[in-house]
């Protein structure tokens, strides 16, 4: 081979390793938000019966389709959590109201302040470990399995007569959440190998 192949070879080597290099660097800039940008929800089920669980579910999907017109076109985190501790009463009101069909006397307690929660992925996004802004709503005893989403940026919304697929459910025990491998090839060495054939 002469010197010119292998310095252009070498050449093309030091190019990808950088370019690699400063693509890992924008992707993990990417998967690292800033916690204060996001307002989460919580919701924690009297129990794990069947009959709470279904319960939790309920109180979801009415505090959403009442909190997601009023904090839609917010256009930060703080302002979005400004408008939720002005509704707090309200919140209490709309997730009794769904308690009082199941005939049960649970009582329900709204919080509103910062909590941790563990690491968790909403589709393309993963926000890390840590405390958050969060409204969080206690059925009963608050013993069940929880459920949780974001309610700023909105990423728990309610689509028709269902929530949408977007928020991902879990317990705080649900850590499962499997990160996309990512396979980095170079490019020379695809090179080389199809030079020796």
């Amino acid at each position: 081979m002469s010197k010119i192949f292998l310095l252009g070879l070498l050449f093309l080597f030091v190019a990808g390793g950088w370019g690699m290099l400063a693509l890992y660097e924008s992707r993990s800039t990417i998967t690292t938000p800033n916690r204060n940008d996001y307002v989460r929800l919580h919701i924690l089920a009297n129990s794990d019966s069947l009959a709470d669980q279904q319960m939790k579910l309920k109180v979801r999907d009415a505090v959403i389709a009442y909190l997601t017109p009023l904090v839609k076109n917010v256009k930060s985190a703080e302002d979005a959590n400004s408008i939720i501790l002005a509704h707090q009463g309200d919140i209490i009101k709309v997730a009794k109201q769904v308690v009082s069909v199941y005939d049960v006397e649970y009582p329900v307690t709204v919080q509103i302040g910062q909590f941790n929660f563990p690491v968790k992925s909403y589709g393309n996004l993963t926000l890390p470990a840590g405390q958050y802004q969060a409204v969080r709503i206690l059925i009963g005893k608050a013993e069940g399995q929880n459920w949780w989403c974001v309610l700023f940026p909105p990423l728990c919304f309610i689509d028709g007569s269902k929530v949408a697929t977007a928020p991902i459910s879990g317990t705080s025990d649900d850590n499962n959440d499997k990160q996309p491998k990512i396979e980095i090839r170079w490019k020379i060495t695809e090179l080389l190998s199809s030079l020796s054939k």
